[in-house]
């Protein structure tokens, strides 16, 4: 998936926008939709895919993120999945243990992603996607909020990386 990173320390929302539309565009063209005309990416298809890496990603990209993330939670990778929320996880207000144990009691997740949008304010940039998550007949409708703090000084690398904010489906 290609992203458009911004060249100056102030970020252009719009900017930012369009990489998401464009990370979501390229999405639906490398992983088949499977349960709607509309979603733009199914990252769970292919279940033989390789593993999810064990950090999250550090991609400029916030769809980039969100299809990363779904991947590692259709492969039921509890830990890496944990890791793309903020703080290092602490921010799903579970801990690792307990997120695996929620999160476990699916039989086979898979999600329907949709493109988002991109807004800016405070100092942090927020990108909010429509997400359904599949679990054989159940399909629950949410969104996921992800956040970064813009390019500034003394800002940590996990401030200036994209995570999880927010997530409106639960198992």
């Amino acid at each position: 998936m290609a992203g458009c990173q911004p060249a100056s320390e102030e970020v252009d929302t719009q900017a930012a926008a369009s990489s998401a539309a464009q990370a979501a565009a390229a999405a639906s063209a490398a992983v088949p939709a499977e349960a709607s005309p509309s979603a733009s990416a199914s990252p769970v298809a292919d279940k033989t895919a390789p593993p999810a890496p064990e950090q999250p990603s550090t991609s400029r990209d916030p769809g980039t993120v969100v299809v990363a993330w779904a991947k590692a939670m259709t492969l039921k990778q509890w830990d890496a999945a944990y890791l793309y929320w903020g703080d290092h996880g602490q921010r799903s207000g579970l801990t690792a243990k307990q997120f695996a144990a929620k999160w476990g009691k699916l039989a086979n997740p898979e999600f329907e992603l949709h493109p988002g949008d991109t807004e800016g304010g405070a100092g942090s940039l927020y990108y909010t996607a429509p997400i359904v998550l599949i679990d054989g007949k159940r399909h629950t409708r949410g969104e996921i909020v992800l956040r970064r703090v813009n390019d500034v000084d003394g800002a940590s690398a996990e401030q200036l990386r994209w995570h999880i904010e927010s997530l409106t489906v639960t198992p």
